[in-house]
Parts: C-alpha cells; sequence; structure tokens
C-alpha cells in the first residue's frame, strides 16, 4: 500500500482498475469478526463485499442510503466494521470534504482501516478536479513514473495554473522538480500542495528530502514527523528521523 520507501517518484501511480483486487487483498487479509445481530445497511453491503469483491454492488447500495456527511461520521465513530466500511465506501462515493476525514483516519487505532483509509485517501485527493484535469493529471504521473521530469513538467506546470486547487498537481509539481535536482523549486511545489491539503503525506515527505538534500536537517525531522503523525506505519520517515538525529549527534 505505501510505495514511499526511497523513491520520489510515482509514489502515486494508481489507477482505478487496480482498485477492486487492492482493496479485497487489504480487507480479507485484515477481516474482522463480529457478531451476526448488526444489520445495518453498510455492514450488509461491506460484508457482501468482503464475499464477492463486487464493487459496484458495494457503491451502489452505500450511494442508496448513505451520504457522504454520514460515511464521514462512522469513519469516526463507528465500531472497527463500520470504520472500515466507511472508509471503503468513501473510496468511491466520497467528494472534496472526504478528504479531511480520510486524512484523520489514516492515524486510526486499527491497521485495516488505516489501510483502506489510505487507499481512499489517495483516490479522493487524485480525484479532486475536473474530470479532463484529472486524465491530465495521470498522463503527468505516466511521465513521471518513467522518469521523463523534464518532459513532464511544463505540462505539471500548465495543469496547476488552469486548476490551482488541485492539491496533487502541485505535489507532482514538487516531484517534477526534485527528479530535476531543484530542491527549492520543489519545496515550494511541496508547500503550495500542504496548503491545499495539510494530510498529504507523500507531500510531506517530498518537503522533508528536499531539506534534507539542502542541509536544513531540523526542518527536515518536522516534515517526518509530521509525516508521521498523519500515518503511523511510515517506517521510511521514522528511520529518516533517527538517521538525521544521529547526524546531528556526530556534528556535536
Amino acid at each position: 500500500m505505501n510505495c514511499l520507501a526511497g523513491s520520489c517518484h510515482g509514489d502515486w501511480g494508481f489507477y482505478d482498475a487496480d482498485r477492486k483486487d487492492r482493496i479485497g487483498t487489504i480487507l480479507t487479509e485484515n477481516r474482522v469478526s463480529t457478531p451476526l445481530v448488526r444489520t445495518t445497511r453498510l455492514a450488509t453491503a461491506y460484508r457482501r463485499y468482503l464475499s464477492t469483491a463486487d464493487g459496484v454492488e458495494f457503491a451502489t447500495a452505500v450511494a442508496e442510503s448513505y451520504s457522504p456527511a454520514t460515511l464521514a461520521h462512522l469513519l469516526s465513530r463507528g465500531d472497527v466494521e463500520l470504520r472500515r466500511a466507511a472508509a471503503l465506501a468513501l473510496g468511491t462515493v466520497g467528494q472534496r470534504s472526504s478528504i479531511d476525514p480520510l486524512g484523520r483516519a489514516l492515524a486510526d487505532p486499527d491497521r485495516g482501516v488505516r489501510l483502506v483509509a489510505d487507499d481512499s485517501f489517495r483516490l479522493q485527493v487524485s480525484r479532486d478536479a475536473a474530470p479532463l484535469h484529472h486524465q491530465q493529471l495521470l498522463q503527468c504521473m505516466h511521465a513521471i513514473d518513467g522518469g521523463q521530469y523534464a518532459g513532464a513538467l511544463p505540462l505539471v506546470m500548465i495543469l496547476c495554473d488552469r486548476a490551482p486547487l488541485y492539491a496533487e498537481a502541485h505535489h507532482q509539481l514538487g516531484v517534477c522538480w526534485q527528479g530535476l535536482d531543484d530542491f527549492e523549486a520543489a519545496s515550494r511545489a511541496y508547500s503550495a500542495c500542504l496548503w491545499r491539503c495539510r494530510f498529504h503525506y507523500p507531500a510531506w515527505l517530498g518537503w522533508a528530502r528536499c531539506r534534507e538534500s539542502l542541509g536544513d536537517d531540523r526542518a527536515a525531522i518536522r516534515g517526518y514527523e509530521r509525516a508521521n503523525e498523519i500515518l503511523p506505519d511510515l517506517e521510511i520517515a521514522r528511520l529518516s528521523i533517527r538517521a538525521l538525529r544521529r547526524r546531528q549527534q556526530g556534528k556535536r
């Protein structure tokens, strides 16, 4: 799920077609046992999804009975099963207002909730723009995944200009600049992303890596710590913090 270790490009190179297999694996491996007396429509739809992996059926059943606001409430207040179900549903039927609740769920006590919330968070952040801009972003990400930073850069800059509130476009701009070793420009782009989406932990990681490359270890540690606060499963952030602190101690 969290494909962030060490790489600055292609962190979010996912496509909707992969969602069924990815989510099905996560939920099956982290299945919880709950009393069969629960009869909420969300729980029923969720259990059916675990058995059939039919994402369309699940999304349809949820959309008929629950608003994104209600799902966000369940994500923060429900039991483990309902929190997992709500996190899964918000990846499909959520909207811009669902991004912050999903971002908070990245630190949920239950690992299954965190994993599914991470997937849904990524999907919503990627889609948080007009369909045309989303398609343009995917094209840019494809080029970035192939290491074509110079070629992708003008396309991403145009996208940021046309969709200035699109957080993921600014993140990908940061990835381009970082890939071209312009760490100051990358830091500015990552900061622009974070102004638009405070839970965007890949942007925090990217910003921290840039500050580290520029010799600003203190700021880098702050960035890694913030990323780890948002998503406690980020081992790369913890390792980076320890390495920087050891380096600081060696300079004394």
